[in-house]
């Protein structure tokens, strides 16, 4: 496929993560104005707790798309054999984790977390409902996977948009406008997303359908495992070093200190569709590559990333203190803008990660970032306890940086991405520096923060403009552009003129002078 392709699937990529953060935008104040901050915090643990246990995934999912890429043009019945197999294991994984989520998860909820007691039973009656829908959420990321490896990204998009403004939307009308008891919000998020989980999975049948239980293959099961243990590895790892930090909170510091944290993780999270939609799109195509083509797409992406991802961190910096002023309020402002200020410096270097992480999976080796994990996990916990333990929830956010930092140099130096490619693309790292820097002066003022915002953006594309050939190719394209445009529009006004002739008269009715 040719350049442009690739191009336009990394912008179809960003339609769902985007629909997310509008979403949030809109919904994250009416949880926190109804349902309140301890509440608020609850939510926010039961779908961190959801996600972390996507490890009982063991992979499959990232190994049956790594596998159907490479069956693009294969006859329907090899697709299928990977596909059913895929599902059936996912299946009984996730009865297992429904049942393991259900005992250990309301086992933290109950006796670890700190939950005011007025909490617990609106706790103890909607925690099941998040465990029943574990089995389904697995099954449907074997779904998406099968639709991405066929690079079918705008319809995987509007699906999930469909689904997350479901799950999102509902819950925060119910709060505002039946009940803020959990009780009723977390069933309807349940329901909401099992609906549209049953149609993206109708939607797979369609495409890859019919199935036959006989197309389960034994042999292709031991194959997805192989290559998914490893993937599980990171799977099992990756979201405790991503989310332990609320649960250390919420039992230091109290579940409404978790709303204070998570709110802006949210969005650093939120921030990272960039990166997400670019390791989405380049996935299927390095898993079918050779690896010196792999390999030249990955340093290509990683300086395209570099400066584009660099210019939105930098502007959410110094936007952050005025952002949350007027978004939820001062007094929330004073505790979550520092801690979402810290965090964008480390999202920034973990956004590049992004890259070598993509090539080392697509090239059939996960498991080196099992093993980087399995080396990080309890250095960077004890740092955590420590830090967060004396500073509060900015010791959280400076210990998250500092992991997603060393994560990242060790991505690079192993993926064999050439040094010179990694030192272009963390050059840009000088813009974000001098964004902290801009802050203390911006302060939480909305004309100042802006101005300084814009002037940051503009001095990130120079940089762009004048270290990265792809962004520099880009931006001439849009001058030229706009500079046609604005030619043709000179012209059309001009020739009327100089003929005689009304501006909208037709050429014919001008006469010569």
């Amino acid at each position: 496929m040719s350049r442009k392709t690739l191009k336009t699937s990394f912008a179809i990529n960003l339609l769902s993560p985007l629909a997310r953060i509008v979403v949030a935008l809109v919904t994250i104040p009416i949880y926190i104005r109804h349902v309140g901050d301890a509440r608020y915090g609850v939510i926010s643990i039961m779908w961190v707790l959801l996600g972390y246990f996507g490890f009982l995934d063991l992979g499959l999912s990232r190994a049956a798309t790594n596998a159907l890429a490479k069956l693009q043009e294969a006859p329907q019945q090899e697709r299928a054999r990977v596909l059913l197999t895929t599902f059936a294991l996912n299946f009984g994984f996730g009865v297992v984790g429904a049942v393991v989520l259900f005992i250990l998860g309301g086992f933290l909820l109950q006796y670890v977390i700190s939950i005011p007691d007025a909490l617990r039973p609106e706790v103890a009656q909607s925690f099941p409902w998040i465990a029943a829908l574990f089995p389904l959420a697995l099954i449907s990321g074997v779904g998406f996977g099968a639709l991405e490896s066929r690079e079918r990204f705008l319809l995987t998009n509007m699906l999930q948009v469909v689904g997350v403004s479901l799950t999102q939307i509902a819950p925060a009308v119910v709060a505002a406008t039946v009940s803020p008891s959990l009780t009723v919000v977390i069933p309807t998020a349940v329901v909401a997303q099992v609906s549209s989980a049953v149609v993206a999975l109708t939607v797979v049948y369609r495409l890859e359908g019919p199935f036959s239980v006989r197309a389960f293959d034994r042999r292709e099961a031991r194959a997805l495992l192989r290559y998914g243990s490893w993937i599980s590895v990171s799977n099992i790892i990756s979201p405790l070093l991503a989310s332990f930090d609320q649960f250390l909170i919420g039992s230091i510091m109290g579940v409404a200190s978790v709303a204070h944290y998570a709110v802006p993780m949210s969005l650093v999270v939120r921030s990272q569709i960039f990166p997400a939609a670019l390791a989405r799109t380049f996935f299927p195509r390095m898993s079918s590559s050779s690896p010196g083509e792999a390999g030249l797409l990955g340093a290509r992406a990683l300086s395209s990333l570099g400066y584009g991802y660099a210019a939105v961190c930098a502007a959410a910096i110094i936007l952050s203190p005025a952002f949350f002023r007027y978004w939820i309020g001062g007094d929330f402002a004073l505790l979550a803008a520092p801690v979402a200020q810290i965090l964008f410096l480390g999202a920034w270097i973990n956004g590049l990660a992004f890259v070598p992480f993509t090539l080392i999976q697509s090239q059939g080796r996960p498991d080196i970032t099992g093993k980087l994990h399995m080396i990080e996990i309890v250095p960077f916990l004890l740092i955590l306890w420590g830090l967060t333990s004396t500073l509060g929830i900015n010791g959280t956010a400076i210990a998250w940086s500092v992991r997603c930092t060393t994560d990242a140099l060790a991505l690079f130096w192993m993926s064999g991405i050439p040094r010179r490619d990694v030192l272009s693309a963390l050059r840009p790292g000088a813009l974000l520096v001098a964004s902290e820097v801009a802050t203390r002066f911006a302060g939480s003022e909305l004309g100042l923060a802006l101005s300084a915002a814009v002037t940051v953006g503009l001095i990130g594309i120079g940089f762009a403009y004048a270290y990265s050939d792809d962004w520099r190719q880009l931006i001439d394209v849009q001058l030229i552009a706009r500079a046609r445009r604005f030619s043709g529009s000179l012209i059309q006004r001009l020739i009327p003129r100089v003929m005689g002739c009304d501006r909208y008269a037709p050429t014919f009715a001008c006469r010569l002078t």
